[in-house]
């Protein structure tokens, strides 16, 4: 007959991480939260140059289509 030992240490504790764990833990959440801070700076920087090359181009055809010949020297 096979009995079961249950150690009284076993089954009434509670489990804390350990604190290597919560140092690893930590070092993820610190780097997931830099990526994500990086992440936003890109896509300021990317939209703020989108709406730059929108700002050059909204008036370039005016520069095309002008009739007046320009000045120039003989």
């Amino acid at each position: 007959m096979t009995t079961a030992v249950l150690s009284s240490a076993l089954v009434g504790r509670e489990k804390f991480p350990s604190r290597l764990s919560q140092v690893a833990t930590r070092f993820m959440s610190a780097v997931v939260e830099s990526r994500a801070r990086s992440a936003a700076r890109e896509l300021r920087r990317h939209e703020a140059f989108i709406s730059d090359l929108s700002r050059r181009q909204n008036h370039s055809a005016e520069f095309l289509d002008q009739a007046d010949l320009l000045p120039a020297k003989i």
